[in-house]
């Protein structure tokens, strides 16, 4: 026979793990309550550290991180009905053609209108990763690819045609839910791109295009019920878009 062990409490949790948990409920408490007003505060901070790094490499990298914590506004259970679940191939294949065709459109609209050079906000894409890490063309290459092809989509999906469109939609509908995050999207990327430095004729030129993109992600979000089908959409529409503007520099 062996000795009765002691009975061992369980573990109480410390008072900054309560303070965080307390606080999580009530950011998800507020969501439930006010969907809208709570995206909309969502927003704003996402906004203004995306466009503030405009001048500041941190922020920008800061950026993505809030990005993916927006999801934190969620329960477990909620995540499906935000589009954070699978999705059907036809849909899927159809929400992506469709989105590689609005990134086609808006490229040669810009080509168009703007020329190959510094006026093109399309042209600047590589620029963002060579100031990451100048001279190393393998790493710059091997960042682009998982950035803008995975990471980024990803990301940025999860919070814009994911959680922001969810609170949208369930107020106002999918019409607006698709036209709030285009336009909300597309306000962000002038952290990107027109602000360091200034460039008026850049502004004009990513703020429709992203739109435009944007628009046509809502749509396959729409067609497909999901953010991770607007994700691969993204990231195939995006490393296009990158193979394209390489191959024409």
């Amino acid at each position: 026979m062996t000795a009765d062990r002691p009975a061992v409490a369980p573990a109480t949790p410390g008072p900054a793990t309560a303070g965080r948990a307390r606080t999580l409920h009530r950011l998800r408490h507020h969501h439930r309550r006010v969907p809208a007003a709570s995206a909309a505060k969502v927003f704003a901070l996402l906004a203004a550290v995306r466009i503030a790094g405009a001048v500041s490499l941190p922020l920008m990298v800061l950026s993505v991180g809030l990005s993916a914590a927006v999801v934190a506004v969620l329960d477990r259970a909620e995540w499906a009905a935000a589009g954070l679940r699978r999705f059907r191939l036809l849909p899927a294949l159809a929400g992506t053609g469709l989105v590689v065709l609005a990134y086609a459109d808006t490229v040669f609209a810009t080509r168009a209108g703007f020329g190959r050079g510094a006026d093109n906000w399309t042209f600047l894409v590589p620029g963002l990763f060579r100031q990451m890490a100048p001279g190393q063309p393998v790493v710059i290459g091997t960042a682009m690819v998982l950035c803008m092809g995975f990471l980024v989509p990803l990301v940025e999906e999860v919070c814009y045609r994911g959680v922001l469109y969810d609170a949208v939609e369930r107020t106002r509908g999918p019409f607006a839910a698709i036209a709030v995050t285009s336009a909300g999207w597309a306000l962000v990327h002038l952290g990107d791109y027109g602000l360091n430095p200034f460039n008026a004729r850049v502004i004009c030129g990513v703020l429709p295009s992203v739109f435009a993109m944007g628009v046509a992600l809502g749509v396959c979000r729409a067609w497909t019920g999901s953010a991770l089908a607007s994700a691969v959409a993204q990231g195939t529409a995006n490393l296009l878009l990158l193979a394209w503007v390489l191959w024409a520099l």
